[in-house]
């Protein structure tokens, strides 16, 4: 079969070809979300216990629409704000505050205890954001508009369970559905207490809403692939079912997925 798209664009490069000297890779299945990766591995371990290297992505389709108006940003204007008093650029202190604002107001800070975040606001809606967490980092974007909201949550963190960490970035944007990545190295994966992608049978994700309605994410696809010396990738897809069981069964299935704090390795 021909390369996947990657591949395509690095053998019409001779130059990106030898310097990245890696391949292209196709995750998931083609009749549904599927994707596609390129790898170039240019890490050098030494013998380590913590000499490991993972990231995760969460990518998020059609947010809960509550949660898209949080980033529009006229929302945030104010008198002032803007050069000149008129329909000029906003001034960068107006978008530093905006950013902030939108960061609380959505509960990204929330995400990322403790880390120095880096956010963005842009008009007329959208988000992105840098956080560092000593040797480890965390990315988000967000296009909130109605027909195509997606959200993507990144990082690196060396984490024993990504459960709550995951649990988190969905109850924060309630999404429709997301798929889950892992791009990690053998040592790495072994490091980690549950993997939501090992192929073994999954908890449902589950997240409360405010018309006591509680959300359930399950798994409905998973593949993963062994390249290079020793890096794994890994992708699941998650689909939302909403619950509509009576209140006590939700108050019992809303504790049993509690989300607890994150444990570092």
């Amino acid at each position: 079969p021909p390369p996947n798209p990657p591949q395509r664009y690095i053998d019409r490069h001779k130059h990106l070809s030898h310097s990245l000297a890696g391949n292209g890779y196709t995750l998931g299945p083609v009749t549904a979300d599927h994707w596609f990766v390129w790898v170039a591995d240019k890490t050098s371990r030494v013998s380590s216990q913590n000499d490991t290297d993972r990231v995760i992505n969460v990518m998020m389709f059609d947010i809960d629409e509550t949660i898209s108006e949080k980033f529009m940003f006229e929302a945030y204007e104010e008198e002032g704000d803007r050069e000149g008093g008129g329909g000029e650029e906003v001034t960068e202190e107006a978008n530093r505050r905006i950013s902030a604002a939108m960061t609380k107001a959505a509960g990204i800070d929330q995400l990322v205890p403790g880390a120095t975040i880096d956010p963005r606001a842009f008009e007329p809606c959208g988000y992105s954001m840098n956080a560092i967490l000593y040797n480890s980092y965390s990315t988000i974007h967000i296009t909130p508009e109605k027909n195509c909201s997606y959200v993507s949550f990144e990082t690196n963190q060396k984490l024993a369970s990504y459960h709550s960490l995951i649990n988190n970035v969905v109850r924060t944007f309630k999404p429709k559905r997301f798929v889950l990545t892992m791009m990690a190295d053998e040592a790495g994966l072994a490091e980690i207490k549950d993997n939501p992608l090992d192929g073994r049978p999954q908890k449902p994700i589950l997240v409360p809403t405010k018309d006591a309605r509680v959300l359930e994410y399950r798994r409905s696809s998973l593949a993963s692939i062994h390249i290079e010396q020793d890096t794994c990738c890994l992708m699941g897809n998650f689909i939302v079912e909403e619950d509509e069981a009576d209140e006590l069964a939700q108050i019992k299935r809303h504790r049993e997925g509690v989300v607890r704090g994150m444990s570092y390795t």
